[in-house]
């Protein structure tokens, strides 16, 4: 079963125990760049849920091209990869006393080969964290412009030989957009239909009923 999920890494690692969060964060993205054709699968939107370091899920749209309709749920040190067209899925689980899920959003930009691969610094960019990673590194924000009929601000920082900037507004303010651009002209932004921070519901990180689990071998 193949299934392609962007946004989602495991990382195990040592830490101490963690509370139930009683909130989550949702968001929805979808991303724009030059290469992605209009109403393509690529240019499906997205839709995530993370809460504290234990918790992550992202859905796809359907795929009925490949037969696929993708769904990736981290509950930490369990995983799935879930194909909900098939009603299929296997479970995995990540080797490590606990582990760290994370959402980068420009996983793109890095090739993971080993593990001083993870640390590169576009990984610390993750979704539902955007605000956490602009606020120490970046100038104090400054007026941006009306995307999405909302007048925003925006903060800038260079990773690398990109710059990224995050488009915000509303109180509590929240992403519009972000942005990387690299001195090479590439270009690609995401956009944030839906962006905020509601109730824990740990039935979105458990399989959905209905679905075929095959445990992965080690």
């Amino acid at each position: 079963m193949k299934i392609v999920l962007a946004f989602l890494i495991a990382l195990c690692a040592p830490a101490f125990g963690e509370d139930a969060p009683t909130t989550m964060t949702k968001l929805m993205v979808k991303l724009e760049r030059a290469d992605i054709p209009k109403d393509s699968f690529a240019d499906e939107p997205k839709r995530m849920y993370r809460a504290g370091s234990r918790y992550c899920r992202t859905e796809e749209n359907p795929d009925l091209e490949n037969g696929i309709h993708g769904l990736l749920i981290l509950n930490e040190p369990d995983y799935w990869m879930i194909n909900r067209l098939t009603k299929s899925g296997r479970h995995y689980v990540d080797e490590g006393p606990t582990c760290n899920c994370r959402m980068p959003i420009f996983s793109g930009a890095v090739e993971i080969k080993t593990a001083q691969d993870m640390k590169n610094p576009f990984l610390e960019i993750e979704f539902g964290h955007e605000l956490e990673y602009f606020r120490p590194r970046s100038n104090a924000p400054v007026p941006g412009p009306v995307l999405l009929g909302k007048e925003t601000k925006n903060y800038v920082v260079e990773v690398g030989d990109s710059k990224v900037v995050l488009f915000t507004d509303g109180d509590p303010e929240a992403p519009v957009a972000i942005a990387r651009s690299t001195d090479k002209g590439r270009q690609e932004i995401y956009w944030y239909g839906e962006f905020e921070l509601v109730p824990f519901d740990a039935k979105l990180f458990a399989p959905p009923e209905g679905i075929k689990i095959e445990e992965a071998k080690p």
